[in-house]
């Protein structure tokens, strides 16, 4: 085994102090210092002071501004493109190209946005065969048009949520529609669409009622019993007669709401006698 050990060690020494193998070795070296040297002198050319820029961040600034730093920074610009923003300034670079922080050549160019302080000018779709407020304002949305105030008017006749009317500033447009109104992208227009009922209800008069029939009065007009106020005299709750209710008679308020009532076990001597029977 030592021997063969030997014998090895003896041939791979004869092969690498060959002449051959000395001239490829020195050859792939030389390739491989050659390309670090040249590597690092291409990057020392590219960067050396002068010749390589490091690029500012010239985003949500001013355009006269930005205009004069790249002057002085030996930079072209161009503005490719102008964009509108509902609340933001108008001449505000918002993207530019090389990106912050790059470091590019002297006299490059610097491609920028901007905004602008008016959208391009959008014609309103006409709400035929799209009356639905969503869908209306899904398209509305994508032209970059608001709805605002949502009025509501009540007809039976028609689903909840159908466009009636289209308001632009003030005035009424719906029937001009089709003739194309034109408003600037960003702008807020308000609707006014339909309700099959009101969402409103006029508290009835429920004195002299037991809290029973007054749930039921009110349970009529889409109101509810909220809470029950009994004097010391209540024993049954449910067969105890309403003194007072707050809100008040008549007021207006929306459904749902509750009503809270104040009880009292008999009947009050003020009560009609053809009212409710006593219990």
């Amino acid at each position: 085994m030592l021997e063969r050990l030997k014998y090895i060690g003896k041939e791979i020494y004869y092969f690498i102090s060959s002449r051959i193998f000395l001239i490829n070795f020195a050859k792939i070296l030389g390739i491989a210092v050659g390309f670090l040297m040249l590597m690092f002198l291409s990057l020392q050319f590219y960067t050396r002071h002068g010749d390589a820029v490091k690029v500012g961040n010239y985003i949500n600034k001013n355009m006269s501004e930005v205009a004069r730093k790249l002057s002085d920074a030996g930079f072209n610009y161009i503005v490719t493109d102008s964009i509108y923003r509902e609340g933001v300034a108008a001449d505000l670079v918002i993207d530019q190209n090389p990106l912050p922080n790059s470091f590019v050549k002297g006299g490059r160019t610097i491609y920028l946005k901007i905004t602008k302080a008016a959208g391009d000018l959008i014609t309103l779709p006409d709400i035929a065969g799209r009356d639905d407020i969503n869908f209306y304002r899904s398209n509305l949305e994508q032209l970059g048009i608001k709805i605002g105030k949502i009025d509501t008017l009540l007809d039976a006749n028609l689903s909840d949520g159908t466009i009636l009317k289209i308001i632009v500033r003030g005035k009424d447009v719906t029937d001009i529609l089709k003739q194309g109104i034109k408003v600037p992208q960003g702008s807020t227009i308000d609707v006014v669409i339909s309700k099959k009922e009101t969402d409103d209800a006029v508290i009835q008069d429920v004195s002299c009622k037991t809290a029973d029939q007054a749930s039921i009065i009110l349970g009529a007009v889409g109101l509810t019993i909220g809470t029950i106020i009994p004097d010391a005299s209540v024993t049954n709750k449910n067969t105890a007669y309403v003194l007072k209710q707050e809100p008040d008679i008549g007021v207006t308020i929306k459904k749902n709401t509750p009503v809270t009532i104040y009880i009292t076990q008999k009947k009050p001597s003020n009560c009609p006698e053809n009212g409710i029977p006593e219990h």
